[in-house]
């Protein structure tokens, strides 16, 4: 068997004062729901350098130290102004941990959704964190040319997810959309048509669920990814020379969801991330099978659109995260007031 490539962190100029850092895994373990194609994945962070330095999604805790160790070759840690953070997630937590000791970069002030930044401060109790909140009125000026505009893209399954433009390079950086998890050296899409299954594969893993919000998502960027040049993803290769071709291919998949013959609603709340995990596995086999999932994360949902939900589908389900001891996070407990509007027709 032929031995695998060690972890590394791929650097490469992207655009005007812009490097990718393409935190690169080869492998990657089977029961992962999006990983099972056993084909390695990236995380793509970002580094801006104008007159102020912004670092877009640094990696997991997998890559914590390599990154950083990394990225400390290319910039002066304690000269970056800005982490935009796409989304928060318990694994990419560590790596902020890190980036925030005193000894690195402890000055940082973090961009991100409201809902981001709950998560954040519920993380790190004890300090007093700096955060600017983005929303779509939003920009932030690094200077020569770089003034960053916002736009919220919620999901269920990312409810914090944030896209960030930058008008200097043209460059959208989209997060979980328009990825793919694949790991080689090519940085760029310029053997696209190889990419097709792997696109679809990770649409299907990841967004199949939650397509009605993944179409508001796409209007939303309509305007911008007009004129992106480049789709900058947190996994996978750039976007250069089909991002009009998966912009449709992605409208095309979302309508194709909304055309099934049978539909269910997928009910959850997650306090720690477990089952959210258990929901993207259950939706990813309900939509092999050829049925529509409504995918609602019941924390940020109001009980009449959980309950619209439940009266246009043909069934559904519930998840929730245990309500024993430790008891969850007061955020979580929307869940529990939607559970007993739903209780009577459980019966």
């Amino acid at each position: 068997m032929a031995e695998l490539r060690p972890k590394d962190v791929q650097v490469a100029e992207v655009g005007a004062n812009t490097l990718v850092l393409r935190s690169r895994t080869f492998d990657r373990l089977k029961f992962e729901v999006e990983y099972a194609r056993q084909k390695g994945t990236t995380a793509n962070a970002y580094l801006i350098q104008a007159d102020q330095i912004a670092l877009i999604d640094p990696p997991g805790a997998s890559f914590s130290g390599l990154f950083i160790e990394e990225l400390a070759h290319h910039v002066y840690l304690q000269r970056i102004n800005y982490v935009i953070l796409s989304h928060v997630n318990p694994n990419r937590l560590s790596t902020l941990k890190d980036l925030l000791n005193p000894e690195v970069a402890a000055q940082i002030t973090f961009v991100c959704t409201r809902a981001a930044e709950v998560v954040l401060r519920e993380s790190f109790p004890e300090q007093a964190l700096r955060i600017l909140v983005a929303n779509a009125e939003e920009t932030l000026d690094l200077g020569q040319g770089h003034c960053l505009h916002f736009i919220p893209t919620p999901t269920p399954r990312h409810p914090d997810a944030l896209c960030t433009y930058d008008p200097a390079t043209r460059i959208l950086y989209s997060d979980k959309l328009f990825g793919a998890h694949v790991c080689d050296d090519a940085l760029y899409d310029e053997h696209w048509r190889s990419l097709t299954d792997d696109r679809r594969y990770y649409f299907d893993c990841i967004h199949a669920a939650q397509s009605k919000q993944v179409e508001s998502a796409l209007d939303r960027l309509a305007e911008v990814t007009q004129s992106a040049l480049i789709l900058a993803p947190g996994h996978g290769p750039l976007v250069r020379y089909s991002a009009s071709r998966l912009v449709f291919d992605y409208r095309y998949w979302c309508e194709q969801q909304d055309q099934q013959d049978f539909s269910v609603a997928l009910l959850y709340a997650s306090a720690y991330g477990n089952t959210a995990t258990m929901a993207a596995a259950i939706a990813r086999g309900l939509t092999q099978a050829g049925v529509t999932v409504a995918s609602i994360n019941c924390e940020f949902a109001d009980p009449d659109e959980i309950t619209a939900a439940i009266a246009k589908t043909d069934g559904f389900i519930i998840g929730s995260p245990h309500l024993g001891r430790p008891s969850p996070p007061a955020r979580f407990r929307p869940l529990w007031a939607s559970s007993c509007l739903l209780h009577p027709k459980l019966g």
